[in-house]
């Protein structure tokens, strides 16, 4: 059975820094809030929603998803 690939990142860590939600990420972002939530269990974005997440966490993608 094929199984998605675990991805670490600092998705969660930095949403909660920042003290928003899933719904205040989605609405900045652009990312359906299922995605993000995908995204904080390890779930790997395309490169363009991985931008969008970064963007709207005032980051970079490097250190959203270092290594």
């Amino acid at each position: 059975m094929w199984r998605k690939p675990m991805v670490k990142n600092k998705v969660k860590q930095r949403r909660q820094e920042m003290g928003i939600t899933l719904d205040q990420l989605s609405a900045k972002s652009g990312v359906p809030v299922s995605t993000i939530s995908d995204v904080e269990q390890g779930g790997e974005p395309r490169v363009k929603t991985a931008q969008r997440i970064a963007h709207a966490l005032l980051c970079t993608v490097d250190e959203l998803w270092p290594d």
